[in-house]
């Protein structure tokens, strides 16, 4: 026998999904099971985009969507359709994990860019990443946009607090490269380092 929902009205059971998604996602195995009416609630806009996603956040290879090398089959982890809800509905940290997953599995730093820049300045991580990746793009112009919004909002250029910032950011990206032996490669890297007379960020020798 199925799951059955509770004979209350849809606003009060929305109110009551709405909680359980805020707290706890995987307490939402019954009401998914439950037929139309449960998935039509979990489903909504207004829920997905205040979900407590980190859970699955955490480990990439839940959220992927790639081609097999070996078969060329379409592959995804086991949250990608949910998580990919999410990301249509605007939620912002999905939007911020998805940016990490397109240029660590996809290589496509622009593409990347496009989504990380919806968090730009409220979001000090997105803002950083879409710092670093315009320079692996080479647009130095909006390298000065972010990496100043990043310092007037979230943390001093050229200071030790910005590095920890950077290594953090380096620990979020670290888990993406594990599925596949074509992440970055040769198409991430730093280019050639061109003086810029609008750019300078202050250094001593150790």
């Amino acid at each position: 026998m199925g799951t059955k929902m509770p004979d209350i009205p849809d606003n009060l059971l929305a109110k009551i999904v709405k909680l359980v998604t805020d707290d706890r996602r995987w307490l939402l195995g019954p009401i998914l099971k439950a037929g139309r009416r449960g998935r039509d609630l979990m489903y909504k806009d207004d829920v997905l985009k205040d979900a407590c996603i980190y859970t699955f956040c955490t480990d990439p290879n839940d959220l992927y969507s790639f081609h097999s090398q070996r078969t060329g089959l379409l592959m995804q982890g086991r949250y990608r359709p949910i998580f990919e809800r999410c990301l249509k509905a605007g939620y912002k940290t999905v939007i911020y994990y998805e940016g990490l997953r397109v240029v660590a599995e996809g290589r496509d730093i622009k593409g990347s860019i496009e989504l990380l820049a919806q968090l730009v300045r409220e979001d000090g991580f997105a803002t950083l990443a879409c710092g670093v990746f315009s320079i692996c793009d080479g647009n130095e112009g909006m390298v000065v946009h972010y990496l100043e919004e990043f310092g007037k909002v979230h943390a001093a250029l050229g200071t030790e607090e910005i590095r920890r910032w950077g290594e953090e950011l380096v620990r979020e990206l670290r888990p993406y490269r594990r599925m596949s032996n074509n992440s970055y490669q040769k198409t991430f890297l730093y280019p050639i380092a061109i003086p810029s007379r609008r750019w300078t960020v202050p250094w001593t020798a150790s």
